[in-house]
């Protein structure tokens, strides 16, 4: 009889390594993606790499805010124009956004401990590790990085700094919620008009309710490609140890080096 052989998995993988994309369980503070998820929902779940709850929640929070006219409610409240804002805010939306949000953050904070768990036993279990993957599309890999450099090119365009760490499918979506919203936001018409010294103007074409979107995608997409980075250095240092530890650090090896340091 032909013997079945079953393709082994680790019960807790460590990472995944595809050529688009770099998931991973990382120990972090759930607090983190709790204040995320906060300023704006789904960021919490992307940033702990469940990123197609993050991407509905995403859209969510584009279409009904934007139906509900909060951000302008909020604008008009911090100027201290409650009646407008009164009038502005559409209840029915506003009512169906409060639960959803509030479970957003609830839910960004569970998974957090949850992952934390999971990512001490993977540790524990010491699973392998892929350290580069090519496709006939995209090559990905696990590289030391300085994590500055996706937080420079976050802040030119928020999703070129998860494209810098090669996290193809996060800086794609960010793109294209970033010129979504400097679009319906007008903002850059806005910049011009101020440059002329034509404020009025510039008050008057942009859009309120999109433009306080910008501050949370910026902000957003610059802290979570930096923690990108750190986490991708130490997967990268994680999976460089375990391999020269188990192809270069055999019991010859290990009294040889122990020789060198005793006669050093």
């Amino acid at each position: 009889m032909p013997i079945i052989t079953q393709k082994w998995h680790p019960r807790r993988p460590k990472a995944n390594l595809t050529s688009f994309n770099i998931n991973y369980l990382r120990v972090g503070n759930p607090f983190m993606p709790l204040w995320w998820g906060m300023a704006m929902p789904g960021a919490g779940h992307i940033m702990l790499g469940k990123k197609f709850k993050g991407f509905l929640l995403f859209v969510f929070e584009f279409l009904v805010n934007t139906q509900a006219h909060l951000n302008l409610s909020i604008f008009y409240t911090c100027t201290g124009q409650f009646e407008l804002a009164k009038t502005c805010l559409d209840s029915r939306w506003f009512f169906i956004y409060i639960g959803v949000y509030i479970f957003n953050a609830w839910d960004a904070y569970r998974l957090t401990t949850d992952i934390n768990q999971f990512s001490m036993l993977a540790v524990r279990e010491k699973t392998p590790l892929l350290a580069f993957n090519i496709s006939i599309l995209e090559i990905n890999y696990l590289q030391r990085l300085n994590p500055w450099v996706p937080v420079f090119w976050s802040v030119v365009t928020p999703g070129l700094g998860h494209l810098i760490v090669r996290n193809v499918v996060s800086g794609v979506y960010m793109i294209v919620w970033f010129i979504i919203s400097i679009y319906q936001s007008r903002i850059l018409e806005g910049v011009y008009f101020c440059v002329l010294g034509e404020f009025e103007q510039a008050s008057a074409v942009m859009n309120i309710q999109w433009t306080m979107y910008l501050p949370s995608v910026y902000c957003f997409a610059a802290c979570d490609s930096y923690y990108h980075a750190v986490e991708i250095n130490e997967l990268f240092k994680m999976e460089q140890a375990r391999y020269l530890k188990k192809n270069y650090f055999g019991a010859k090896n290990k009294h040889y080096f122990i020789n060198q340091l005793e006669n050093a």
